[in-house]
């Protein structure tokens, strides 16, 4: 009888020692499988704009040349910029890749470089419009004198004043009997931007039609002057040009007269 329980004794104990084994490896093994599953500490990351498509020196940057993509926060490059808006609109002083950070550095608006096409002539891809017109910039030397003092500077907006001596008949077959040779002036061109200049030369934005006139008239010895208009002033002037008999009328100027040599005795 004794017999028969110390077995039963031993029988209970060799199965708790069992059922402990057991529940030890599978403490292990669930521990294991959790930690086998743990996700990776997550990595910083920053928005930073690209250059969705090649940009071209000299461009205004436009939506459809920029996205933007997620940088790991410590290979951002410094002088990144985060946010779209403050890329379009400005003009790259270099070309830009695909993919490239749109860095402040390559950036700058528009005064101390410039743009031959303005923002409202892109489209969405960058390429002008099919009814843009034909931009060009083209310079003109005009003396300081004639240019508000030499105090016109990029992104100024002036009007044209040309000055000729006009002599009908160099021009015409024939003139009608009260023509005359004379001095004439008048507002070519209003609203012009000045893009760019060195010294007395002065780089404006104009179509291929107006770059060919004011071609003519420096080369025919025509003088130039700028008018600078205020800033925000958008009307027209419509002037009609000026010559003698006109600028007589309105100044009242008197008219010389000759004196008559008294007749001889």
């Amino acid at each position: 009888m004794q017999d028969g329980s110390k077995r039963r004794a031993r029988l209970v104990l060799i199965v708790g020692v069992l059922l402990a084994v057991f529940a030890g490896v599978g403490t292990f093994v669930y521990a294991s499988g959790a930690g086998g599953v743990q996700a990776a500490p997550a990595i910083p990351t920053t928005p930073v704009v690209v250059a969705a498509r090649e940009i071209p020196a000299k461009t205004t940057i436009t939506q459809g040349d920029l996205k933007v993509v997620e940088f790991n926060l410590d290979s951002k490059p410094g002088a990144a910029l985060a946010k779209q808006e403050d890329a379009i609109g400005k003009v790259t002083t270099t070309p830009i890749s695909v993919g490239e950070p749109v860095l402040l550095s390559k950036l700058n608006d528009g005064k101390t470089g410039f743009v031959v096409m303005p923002l409202d002539a892109l489209g969405p891809d960058g390429a002008p419009k099919a009814d843009a017109p034909f931009f060009r910039a083209f310079s003109v030397t005009v003396p300081d004198a004639d240019a508000v003092g030499g105090n016109v500077v990029p992104g100024d907006i002036v009007d044209l004043m040309i000055t000729l001596n006009f002599d009908p008949t160099k021009f015409y077959d024939r003139t009608r009997p009260t023509q005359t040779a004379d001095t004439s002036t008048k507002i070519v061109l209003e609203k012009v931007v000045i893009l760019a200049r060195v010294g007395a030369v002065y780089t404006i934005r104009s179509n291929t039609d107006t770059a060919e006139r004011l071609a003519y008239l420096q080369g025919a010895g025509v003088k130039l002057s700028m008018l600078l208009r205020a800033p925000k002033d958008e009307r027209a002037a419509n002037t009609g040009g000026q010559t003698g008999p006109g600028v007589i009328a309105e100044y009242k100027i008197k008219v010389p007269e000759k004196v008559l040599a008294p007749a001889p005795r």
